[in-house]
Parts: structure tokens; C-alpha cells; sequence
């Protein structure tokens, strides 16, 4: 009986101590709590759509989530305890731009941003970041996330391929510019060529003119042509468009008219004559209006005709205002076209003024809604700067349109007349 009490005292002391054991163990490390701790683990790290894996600092993979395994085409029970740099790369040892050591050794995250892909094909970026499960925070492991950025990489040197073809193209055309730039200098230079260098001395006239191309060639040209001492031509012409085409027009007029007035002085001849230069040569629907006169310092005359061109002026000394009008179309436009001819009187003092709709086809550069500056804004600037010395009439009137913004080429001619004559103003209309 004896025995039996001793052995029961051994089997209930025995109990108690592995209860105390067990308990002790259950409430320092509660087994329901790591198995959950470590369910929720893996499924925050299958939640993530990028491969993740947890590694040791000896390199061994502790977990991985679902993409890891897809990434890697392994199942989960291969992955776990291996090399992460046997596994990916198949090497024995850990990759040269492995940056393992660093995040562990500073706690801080670090990244490499571009390496081979495991594949062969593509590349990947890695950021290893640094966690602890332990309370004391002393040890610590590796959350390894994989970015594929194959995509990227092929967007990338695509891009890079374009802007190399882009830089390229842009280069070419940059030297295509400059190419065009020296040609259109040279086309000015040319142009240039075929306007008068200075306005002509001429007994009885006092004569000054200014042009001015808004790109380096325009269509606007003008000349004064000697026919005798008493005898001065003045044309003035402006071809329909801008640039270059307006600068073939104008020269291709202006060929005509120096060809023409070797053996033509009549003006309605010398009209007709331009016209059918222009339609034998011109097939583009560009056409020219133009003014062509010739003025006798002897009978103190001007003989004009029009071809659709902006009226010219006479500004008497009393600042009166009187228009050179005409009938007549545009050159280049109609067979058979008709000009008509008129004679009008000049005084000593009287200002002829031919101009281009350039000067007076301005806008207010500081207030749009003011409107075009005008043909009758422009005459009566020109009335009212008659007071003024001859030679600084056309700086004048630039200076008052400084503040207009110019949208197409213009020309002004200013001519005095200072021959002595009793004839009052009239015109004659030739037949």
C-alpha cells in the first residue's frame, strides 16, 4: 500500500510540473498566436501582385508569396530554405551587386534598380527593405521585392531610338533652315538688286522712297525710269501673297517693265504689255496691281494709269488732299484688259505720294479692337505732316505707326515738285 501511495505522489507531483511547463510555455509562446501570426504573414505577402520573398541574413529564403513561386515556376515546398542567389541566378555564391549586406548592416532600404532578368530576357529592379518579428528589435531579416521591368526597359529603348531619330531629323532640318536662310539672303540680295539703289536727282523733283518686306523677300517693288531731262517714269507695283512667290511675281513684273519701256512710252501700252507678260507666264492665280506714270517737269504734268492699285495722292500747300483715280483691273488677270488714262497739272509745292496698302493695313499692336488703320486714316496723316521739311516726311509718318503692327510688305515714294508754274490743278482723261 505503501508503494502504491508513492508511485500516485510520483504521477501527480510529475503532472504538476508538465502542467506548470505547459502553461508557462503556452502563455510565453502562445502556439495559436504564431500559427496566426504566421497565416496573416503569408497572406499579406500573397496579397502583394510582385514577388516577395523573406530572406535570412544567411541568404535562405524563409517565405514567399504566390507571384514569387509563378515568378520563379517553382512550388512553394522548392523554394523555402534555399540560396535566393542559387535560386535566381544558379550561382554558389551571393550575386556581385547583391546589396543584402548593406540593408542589414545600415537598416536602411536599399535598391538595384536594374539587373538581368533570371529569364535571360528583360530585366528586373530589387529593393531589399529590412523587418523584425522580435520585440527587441535585435534581429532582423529581408523583405526582397521583385519589380519585372522588361516593359519598361523595351519602352525605354524605344524611346531612346526615337529621340535619337527625332535629334537626327531635327539637326537635318535645322540645317535645311539654315540652307534655306542663306538661299533667302542671297534671294534678298537679289531682289535688292532690282529695286533703285537711292532715289534719282531730277531737275524739278524732289524725291525720297523707303521699302520695307516684312520676310526677307516681299512683293512689293517700284522704279523710276529717264525717258529725257523733262521726262521721269514712276512705277510702283505690288504682287499678290507674301515671301517668295510674291517676290517672283514682283520680278518677273519688273523684268517686263524694263524690257518693255526701251520701246513703249505710252502708258496705257506699257500696261497692256505688263498684262500679257504676266498671263503668258503666270498660271498660279497670282496677279499684280500697280500705278505707272511719267511726269514732264516741263509741262508740269503727271500721265497716269491704275491697275487695281491703292489711289495715289497729291497733298497741296494748303494741305488739301487730291487722289490720282483710274480705271483699270489687276495685271495677270484679264485678256484684253483696258487702262484707263488720265493728265493731271502739278504746282510748285505739290506732294505726289504712291504708296502700298502695307502701310495702311496696320493693327494697333496695344489695342486689336481699334480696328485696321485705314487708307483715309493714312491720306489724312499725310495732309497733316505737310507742313514739315521734305526730307523728314516718310521718318515721320514711321514714326507715328511704330506702335501698328505690319502684316504685309509696303513701299512709300514721296515726290515734290518744285518747278515754278501758274497752271491750277485739273485732270484730262486720254482716249
Amino acid at each position: 500500500m505503501s508503494s502504491l501511495s508513492a508511485v500516485l505522489l510520483i504521477l501527480v507531483v510529475t503532472l504538476f510540473v508538465l502542467s506548470t511547463i505547459f502553461f508557462v510555455l503556452y502563455y510565453r509562446f502562445p502556439l495559436h498566436k504564431i500559427i496566426k501570426s504566421k497565416s496573416g504573414f503569408q497572406d499579406m505577402l500573397d496579397g502583394i501582385s510582385d514577388p516577395l520573398v523573406a530572406i535570412a541574413p544567411s541568404h535562405d529564403i524563409l517565405r514567399a508569396n504566390k507571384a514569387y513561386c509563378n515568378f520563379t515556376k517553382l512550388p512553394f515546398d522548392q523554394i523555402i530554405g534555399r540560396k535566393c542567389y542559387n535560386l535566381l541566378r544558379n550561382r554558389t555564391l551571393p550575386c556581385v551587386d547583391c546589396t543584402l549586406n548593406d540593408t542589414l548592416k545600415n537598416k536602411t532600404i536599399t535598391c538595384i534598380e536594374h539587373t538581368e532578368h533570371p529569364s535571360g530576357n528583360g530585366a528586373i529592379s530589387i529593393t531589399l527593405s529590412p523587418y523584425t518579428s522580435s520585440d527587441t528589435c535585435e534581429d532582423f531579416n529581408i523583405i526582397e521585392h521583385i519589380r519585372d521591368i522588361s516593359l519598361l526597359e523595351t519602352l525605354k529603348h524605344d524611346l531612346e531610338k526615337k529621340n535619337s531619330s527625332l535629334t537626327n531629323i531635327m539637326m537635318h532640318l535645322k540645317d535645311a533652315r539654315l540652307k534655306i536662310k542663306d538661299e533667302l539672303k542671297l534671294a534678298k540680295r537679289i531682289q535688292l538688286g532690282t529695286l533703285p539703289e537711292s532715289s534719282p536727282a531730277f531737275n524739278g523733283l524732289k524725291i525720297t522712297s523707303t521699302y520695307h518686306p516684312i520676310t526677307d523677300v516681299g512683293g512689293d517693288f517700284y522704279d523710276f525710269i529717264e525717258f529725257s531731262p523733262s521726262r521721269l517714269g514712276v512705277f510702283i507695283g505690288d504682287a499678290s501673297g507674301h515671301g517668295l512667290a510674291a517676290a517672283f511675281i514682283a520680278t518677273i513684273s519688273k523684268m517686263s517693265l524694263f524690257h518693255n519701256c526701251k520701246s513703249i512710252q505710252n502708258i496705257e501700252t506699257m500696261l497692256i504689255a505688263i498684262n500679257n507678260d504676266m498671263i503668258n507666264i503666270v498660271h498660279t492665280g497670282h496677279y499684280l496691281t500697280c500705278f505707272w506714270g511719267i511726269i514732264d517737269t516741263e509741262r508740269n504734268t503727271i500721265t497716269f494709269s491704275r491697275a487695281g492699285h491703292p489711289h495715289p495722292v497729291i497733298i497741296k500747300r494748303d494741305a488739301s488732299i487730291y487722289k490720282l483715280e483710274s480705271a483699270g483691273p489687276f495685271i495677270g488677270i484679264m485678256e484684253d484688259a483696258k487702262f484707263e488714262v488720265k493728265t493731271v497739272t502739278l504746282e510748285k509745292g505739290d506732294r505726289l505720294f504712291l504708296f502700298t496698302d502695307g502701310i495702311y493695313d496696320v493693327f494697333d499692336r496695344n489695342d486689336s479692337s481699334q480696328g485696321r488703320f485705314g487708307y483715309d486714316r493714312f491720306i489724312q496723316i499725310l495732309s497733316e505732316t505737310s507742313y514739315l521739311p521734305f526730307g523728314k516726311i516718310i521718318t515721320t509718318i514711321q514714326h507715328i505707326l511704330t506702335d501698328y503692327v505690319c502684316s504685309d510688305d509696303y513701299t512709300l515714294i514721296a515726290i515734290e515738285f518744285t518747278n515754278n508754274s501758274n497752271n491750277h490743278l485739273s485732270d484730262t482723261t486720254e482716249s
